[in-house]
């Protein structure tokens, strides 16, 4: 019944939108709210070559000293017209450059006091460096950190440095900001760095807290969250509806994107998502709920900004429209976008005490080293490799997740390699029976999975064949492989905690397991430096897939 209601009211989609786009909103009858949007900083706060623009002559991003001009330049504007504004993230905020992780994220809460952010949801990634440091972070920031699912075990409440939701007051109109987490966090954390805290189910909270904020008198109710919108929306609706109609799609499910958030709790307005990093210039639309889903692009170098309209006597929300070319999101380009001063000055001060000594040239790369999302690369190989030599193992894996950035030809830095490799991962040693590597690599390759990044070893993938029986492991350094052989097989530290789909090494025994105390980016330096392993490593029979 849910999806014929979907699919009837889908028609509709493009009259609201021309409704939305087009018309006029006289302030006299609608209240105007500008909500300025971010998500996925990852630490990219500091200016920045756009190497995605053009790599071969990158223009220069602006960061954080940017959206401050941005904000405030906004902010005069709305004081004239009458207008609110509200300045919001999707969490995952500092881990990822020198200038945010080295930090421990301050200077990147430094920056977002100073932009006047009025809330933040917890991503994932926020959760890195152990909950002491995101106490001290939440307890630096002049805005509440937000996060209504993530509940401590000892009280059975809200985490005590979160607040499940915040209420601000513009103009009479009353609107709620209620954060949820994404209920995968632990599966992408150290068990450590959540130690203590269940993640309620996304769907579950956005029903018990919504009515009750409608309840407190909230005339808006938006959720920020860092569950994500998918890279294909269209695709992603088509399997919302499938879903539904299955009823696939129950309150306690956990993971849940925010496309079936929408779908499945009325009376939120708007939506701002995260933690996968594509950009949508224009909102999904619920075509039932009617709810708006915004995402930004990641890592710093844009802003989002929607004009909201409230009608200020039934207080609903009435539409929105944008500011430029019909996009939701843009660009934060030194060319079009003006500096603050004053956050560009606090923030270079930040990066240059946190890339102290990285950037000294440490090799010259003759050809770039790329990333992919399946299969073989470069870059993938050559990490690899760096595990199994400096790592002193026999085979070793990563995850594509775990690969951040490219590596493009001439001089290389440590700045570069942080960029590549951002989280400071250790490498873990098991040894392990040539049994357990091929139930641990059919684990990575069951459906859809997209497998792994791999070294020391010949292996064929038949994705043609059943669950469980796709793996075939020809040589393992040149030797015919041996299922009742002992390898060392090398992964990082939070591989090794069973994260990203290895939950099988945590069966391993711990007298088989040893923590080398190598840092994974070190290794990938030694490599490229000591044993010139960017001439080594090639594209070669490592990993070989049948459709």
């Amino acid at each position: 019944m849910q999806k014929i209601r979907y699919t009837a009211i889908i028609v509709l989609l493009v009259m609201l939108q021309i409704s939305l786009y087009g018309g006029k909103w006289p302030a006299s009858d609608y209240q105007k709210i500008m909500v300025l949007f971010t998500n996925d900083i990852h630490g990219g706060v500091d200016r920045m070559e756009a190497r995605f623009m053009n790599p071969e002559f990158p223009p220069l991003i602006g960061g954080g000293a940017a959206v401050v001009h941005y904000v405030k330049a906004v902010r005069e504007q709305a004081e004239k017209e009458g207008a609110g504004v509200l300045v919001l993230d999707a969490g995952d905020f500092f881990s990822g450059r020198p200038v945010g992780t080295r930090t421990e994220g301050a200077a990147v809460i430094d920056y977002m006091n100073i932009a006047g952010y009025n809330a933040m949801v917890v991503g994932n990634h926020d959760f890195d460096l152990g909950l002491d440091v995101l106490k001290a972070r939440a307890e630096q920031a002049q805005f509440p950190f937000l996060g209504a699912n993530v509940i401590e075990d000892s009280t059975g409440q809200v985490a005590e440095y979160l607040e499940p939701y915040t209420i601000v007051n513009v103009n009479g109109i009353k609107i709620a900001i209620l954060g949820i987490a994404t209920t995968v966090t632990p599966d992408l954390s150290f068990p450590d760095h959540v130690a203590g805290l269940t993640f309620l189910p996304e769907i579950q909270t956005a029903r018990q807290w919504v009515p009750r904020l409608k309840e407190m008198g909230a005339d808006l109710v938006i959720v920020e969250t860092h569950t994500w919108t998918p890279y294909d929306r269209d695709a992603a609706f088509r399997q919302l509806l499938s879903d539904l109609e299955e009823n696939k799609i129950k309150p306690d499910r956990r993971g849940a994107n925010a496309l079936e958030i929408a779908a499945m709790v009325p009376e939120i307005d708007v939506m701002f998502s995260g933690h996968v990093h594509r950009g949508f210039n224009t909102p999904y639309t619920d075509p039932v709920n009617h709810t708006l889903l915004f995402q930004n692009y990641a890592n710093g170098t844009g802003l989002g900004h929607v004009n909201l309209y409230v009608h200020r006597e039934t207080k609903e929300l009435a539409g929105y429209d944008f500011v430029v070319d019909n996009s939701a999101i843009f660009t934060l380009v030194e060319d079009e976008f003006w500096l603050d001063e004053k956050a560009d000055a606090v923030i270079s001060a930040a990066k240059a005490k946190a890339e102290e000594g990285f950037h000294e040239v440490i090799a010259t790369l003759p050809a770039p080293l790329r990333r992919a999302s399946e299969g073989q690369s470069l870059l993938g190989n050559i990490i690899c490799d760096a595990m199994t030599v400096v790592g002193g193992a026999d085979v070793a894996f990563s995850n594509f997740g775990g690969v951040r950035a490219d590596l493009n030809a001439g001089p290389l830095t440590p700045a570069d390699l942080f960029s590549v490799l951002p989280f400071g991962n250790i490498i873990t040693v098991f040894n392990v029976s040539g049994k357990f590597i091929k139930e641990l690599m059919e684990d990575r390759v069951m459906g859809n999975s997209r497998g792994m990044l791999v070294s020391g070893m010949e292996v064929t993938v038949d994705r043609r064949k059943p669950n469980r029986e796709r793996i075939t492991i020809h040589t393992i350094q040149g030797k015919p492989f041996d299922p009742d052989k002992t390898y060392k097989m090398a992964v990082s530290d939070y591989l090794a905690e069973g994260n990203s789909g290895y939950g099988r090494l945590t069966e391993v025994s711990e007298d088989h397991r040893m923590n080398t105390g190598i840092m994974l980016r070190q290794a990938l330096q030694e490599y490229i430096t000591d044993y010139n392993g960017f001439r080594k490593t090639t594209i070669d029979k490592r990993w070989t897939e049948i459709k």
